[in-house]
């Protein structure tokens, strides 16, 4: 896609939804612990993903537009995506053909292992980190978190050690 741009001065722009709508899935496969789970991303399924994303493209047209980067002589790509090529370019179809066609994630997934009050049926632990319904067995890492953070989740990670540190006080007083 840009192999002809390898040797040109370039500045380029990547989208991020900080927040995404949508939600996704995990599903057991069956009851055998080896068996991989069935995992439904449903990038893009909310409507304001995409809404979201398409203003994103607009700001990054006008910014190329702008003196200063005129000034250096700007200009979008006019090579069309694989797979929207039959779409009028520069139009909101074509912007949510590429986007679709060219998402990708920082796998900074959240919220597998909700944590909540066992009056919420998406809480799959407790406050102390414990699975309902299963004894012996807590989460300690980011599945935890009900929401996803707007940054790296490396930081709030550090939910584990405080886990761990709960987990100790059991076993050891």
């Amino acid at each position: 896609m840009f192999s002809k741009l390898n040797e040109v001065s370039t500045w380029s722009e990547y989208l991020m939804l900080l927040r995404p709508k949508s939600r996704g899935v995990i599903k057991l496969r069956s009851d055998d612990r080896f068996d991989h789970p069935l995992i439904y991303p449903n990038y893009l399924d909310h409507p304001l993903d995409l809404t979201t994303l398409l203003e994103g493209v607009e700001f990054v047209d006008k910014l190329s537009k702008t003196a200063s980067l005129q000034r250096d002589g700007s200009k979008i790509n006019l090579k069309p995506f694989v797979g929207c090529e039959n779409i009028r370019v520069f139009t909101d179809d074509y912007w949510e053909c590429v986007i679709r066609h060219y998402r990708a994630t920082v796998y900074h997934s959240v919220s597998t292992c909700k944590m909540g009050p066992s009056t919420d049926s998406e809480a799959v632990v407790d406050p102390q980190l414990r699975v309902y319904e299963v004894k012996g067995l807590r989460v300690v890492d980011a599945s935890i978190m009900p929401n996803i953070v707007s940054d790296n989740t490396n930081a709030p990670v550090i939910i584990g050690q405080k886990g761990s540190d709960m987990i100790k006080k059991v076993w050891f007083g």
